[in-house]
């Protein structure tokens, strides 16, 4: 980067500190140009909120979180599976000045007791299932306040009232006899006649809270530890401030969703712990209501009840649950019968067989994005209209769209250097979507944010368009005899088979040659690719129902396809077949667990 002119009247120039806008400010706005109309839907427990009763309990929960002794910058950490409350919860912590640190509830109490020792938790918010990890994490010595999912509040409490939980110093004392406490203290909070008059009124109450800044942040306030899936060991706490989340959520908006409004409705389909999570609190800017799907099941019997039922306009998704949403849908029903203004998938790439059978069974309402959690999701998107109309490359691989609003894709070889147009490097990003970097971890951030960019890890390139073609992860990629071997190019072709309906390779240790591919396969069923996507907690071990049928070898098939188009050294050597395809928690292909079960007693241990 060039030196900054001394002869500039700006070269000692900062910025001038100033209050940011809290996050949760866009839910009050949202809250008072439409109350009366749906924001949470939750059937499974009863639940049908509007905006203004959202709001009410976004406002109540922060007031209990911080008469609880839980102050600015503070961690909240929040352990559930889906539920409106878990909603709440976001918007609550957020409100409070505090940072949300929501692990996926699926982990065990042994991984979660580990993130809470990375992020210091002042107050907990849980799910009963997870009483077991309270105990641990009391054990372990945890005295912060546990609020309980289902339970939490939900009224907002008078000024004039006792406050609700026990604040340091101040037990027993009415808000207002706390802030009059507070500033005699030094701690900075200002008493006003808002503060001192009669509250009793939702509004005079709010008027109170602003005139002592109960909400306010700084723009840099973290607000959010966002857990990387740990694909490459322990989870990584990527810190959002409410100015980097604030031009993210508006990013969503304009790019993902543009048109959709309170006459809409958005389906909950993954862990609100992470992308889904982004994409709910999104839907505040029109006011379209998150729907989260009944039962918790997510497979092709009950998608499509949920779609029709609740008419769907939305919905955020992986690949392997988008590949489920097609498959169930009816065979009778063409690409116009449905709802869906949106599919939005994102979270892995999408294999362009996959991809060209939900076009063609669903029509124009793919939106697909390229994202991991230290961008936050937004680093491309391939609209509706460009779906189908960008031609795959030679390697059979299409594009994940163009850079998102706002966002600069660079192309960067070992050294950090700039690659021109169709240069093969790492993808690297800049712009206002890059979260401010890893909680703790100086070594993690120098790594990632060298060169004052960040390294998503992924290779690709940009064509003369600006359209991004992923080619492989550097952590997938394996060297075979001395050569670099991508799997995401074998993977491609194996899906062009009828027969198969997802499909993995990994490099794997071997005495020759370093390492050689293996590929694992799922077949499809004899109606075709409608197994794509099996569900999460299928047995991958092999079954007779979807081995080779006799008189046929599947294997030597798919070698001699291998064979016709790519070079030698990226031919599989081993092809296994497999009932359904392992998938992580997070609903990805677990590509990290099939290296580790296929390379034992490889290599020198073989």
């Amino acid at each position: 980067m060039r030196a900054i002119s001394q002869t500039s009247p700006a070269k000692d120039f900062t910025p001038t500190p100033r209050r940011g806008v809290n996050v949760s400010r866009f839910l009050t706005q949202t809250a008072r140009r439409i109350p009366d109309r749906t924001a949470v839907i939750d059937d499974d427990h009863s639940v049908r909120w509007t905006w203004r009763e959202l709001d009410d309990r976004a406002e109540a929960l922060a007031l209990a979180l911080q008469d609880g002794g839980v102050g600015r910058r503070d961690t909240v950490l929040l352990v559930s599976a889906n539920h409106a409350e878990v909603i709440q919860s976001f918007w609550g912590i957020i409100r409070a000045g505090a940072v949300i640190a929501p692990p996926n509830a699926a982990l065990s109490t042994e991984e979660l007791l580990s993130i809470s020792s990375d992020v210091a938790p002042a107050a907990v918010i849980v799910d009963r299932a997870h009483a077991d990890f309270v105990e641990a994490l009391k054990q372990a010595g945890f005295t912060g306040a546990v609020l309980w999912i289902g339970e939490l509040p939900h009224e907002l409490p008078s000024s004039s009232g006792p406050v609700s939980v026990e604040r340091a110093g101040y037990k027993g004392s009415s808000r207002r006899e706390v802030v009059r406490s507070m500033e005699a203290d030094g701690e900075g909070v200002r008493s006003s006649s808002a503060a001192q008059g009669d509250a009793s009124s939702p509004t005079a109450a709010a008027a109170a809270r602003d005139e002592i800044g109960e909400f306010a942040v700084e723009e840099d306030d973290p607000c959010w530890y966002f857990f990387t899936s740990g694909s490459t060991g322990k989870p990584k706490a990527a810190t959002f401030t409410h100015r980097h989340l604030g031009a993210v959520l508006m990013n969503h908006r304009c790019d993902l969703f543009p048109t959709e409004d309170e006459n809409g409705a958005s389906l909950v389909l993954a862990p609100l712990s992470h992308g889904a999570g982004i994409h709910m609190l999104a839907q505040v800017f029109g006011g379209t209501p998150s729907v989260i799907h009944p039962g918790g099941k997510v497979d092709s019997a009950t998608l499509w009840d949920s779609i029709d039922g609740y008419e769907i306009t939305n919905a955020f998704t992986v690949p392997t649950i988008l590949n489920r949403i097609v498959a169930g849908y009816p065979a009778d029903r063409g690409p116009g019968d449905h709802s869906l203004k949106r599919v939005i998938y994102a979270g892995a790439p999408m294999l362009a067989a996959d991809q060209s059978r939900a076009l063609q069974r669903l029509g124009p309402c793919l939106v697909q994005y390229f994202g991991l959690a230290e961008v936050t999701g937004a680093i491309t998107v391939l609209r509706p209209e460009e779906h189908g109309t960008i031609p795959v490359d030679s390697a059979g691989i299409g594009t994940c769209g163009r850079a998102r609003t706002g966002v600069d894709i660079i192309i960067l070889d070992e050294t950090g250097a700039e690659l021109s147009s169709g240069e093969q490097g790492e993808v690297c990003v800049g712009g206002p979507t890059v979260c401010a970097g890893y909680l703790g971890r100086a070594d993690a951030n120098a790594e990632s944010f060298a060169h004052g960019v960040f390294h998503t890890g992924d290779v690709g390139y940009l064509d003369e368009s600006g359209f991004l073609f992923l080619t492989g992860r550097k952590s997938d990629m394996y060297i075979s005899g001395g050569s670099n071997v991508y799997p995401r190019e074998i993977e491609e072709l194996l899906l062009t088979d009828a027969e198969v309906a997802q499909a993995v390779v990994v490099g794997v240790p071997d005495a020759q040659w370093g390492e050689i591919g293996i590929a694992i396969v799922e077949q499809a069923s004899s109606g075709g690719k409608s197994n794509a996507g099996a569900d999460p907690g299928a047995d991958p071990s092999a079954d007779p129902s979807t081995a080779p049928s006799a008189g046929t070898d599947p294997s030597e098939r798919l070698r001699a396809l291998c064979k016709s188009t790519l070079a030698a050294y990226k031919v599989p050597k081993e092809i296994h077949f497999v009932a359904a395809m392992p998938v992580t928690a997070y609903g990805k292909l677990a590509r990290k667990e099939l290296r580790a079960e296929y390379s034992q007693g490889r290599g020198s241990a073989r």
